[in-house]
């Protein structure tokens, strides 16, 4: 911005207009307003949910490939235990296909009612799934499921969580689970062995370049957010070097 950048905040971005094989126009809504911009290069990084929609909506397919990082925290409850209190995934053990790590749920103390209870005395442990791809996003909704390993390695995640709760003198049967929701999703415009070098999907305008989770080609079964910015960065110097 100090270069003359122009920040527009309360747009939602719904489509490109591509004429002649590049992106001319980014066309999008600020409240019952529409509002399009003219550009010469376009990045476009609206997220894993985002992103497809918005390229399926300009006429450029996406692939069905969608993960999304499940989550599911298993908890139960230890008297002034301080949780709420503590940094989030402080800490986290790596598995076969998954991750667990302490963090404290606030979508299930929210709006589960299993977690009635006071937030200080609540231990929750967070299982991070590498979810198989297969799945989409569109105007219309996301549209994606647990596949039949995807649920046999959850339970298996559970089972070790059951374990780390017992280690914390929590029985097996007083504990609870949460809700299980999309932690971080991606990947309906994976890279490929081809477009690895050019971070540049073929089925993109010469214009315009893809630079968040979409690109990844499988879900990581853990935080993705510094493979994202190393992407970001990457996809910065590929257009500075064009």
């Amino acid at each position: 911005m100090e270069k003359g950048a122009r920040l527009i905040t309360g747009c939602r971005v719904e489509n490109l207009l591509i004429k002649d094989g590049a992106v001319t126009e980014v066309h999008a809504r600020k409240g019952l307003t529409a509002a399009s911009f003219q550009a010469d290069l376009v990045v476009l990084a609206a997220g894993g949910f985002g992103t497809p929609v918005i390229l399926e909506n300009s006429g450029i397919a996406c692939d069905r490939t969608l993960f999304v990082d499940p989550v599911l925290c298993v908890a139960g409850i230890k008297k002034n235990f301080g949780q709420d209190k503590q940094l989030l995934m402080p800490f986290f053990s790596a598995r076969d296909g998954y991750m667990l790590s302490p963090y404290m749920y606030y979508l299930s103390f929210f709006f589960n009612k299993d977690w009635r209870y006071p937030m200080k005395d609540i231990v929750s442990v967070m299982i991070k799934l590498a979810d198989e791809s297969g799945g989409y996003t569109d105007a219309k909704g996301i549209h994606k499921g647990l596949t039949q390993p995807d649920e046999a390695l959850l339970l298996r995640a559970v089972e070790d969580c059951y374990a780390v709760l017992e280690g914390l003198g929590i029985s097996r049967k007083d504990a609870f689970l949460g809700t299980v929701n999309a932690g971080h999703p991606g990947g309906c415009l994976p890279l490929t062995r081809e477009t690895a070098a050019t971070l540049h999907d073929s089925r993109l305008p010469d214009n315009l370049y893809v630079a968040d989770g979409s690109l990844l080609p499988k879900s990581l079964g853990m935080p993705p957010i510094l493979t994202i910015m190393a992407l970001a960065l990457k996809v910065a110097t590929k257009i500075e070097e064009a």
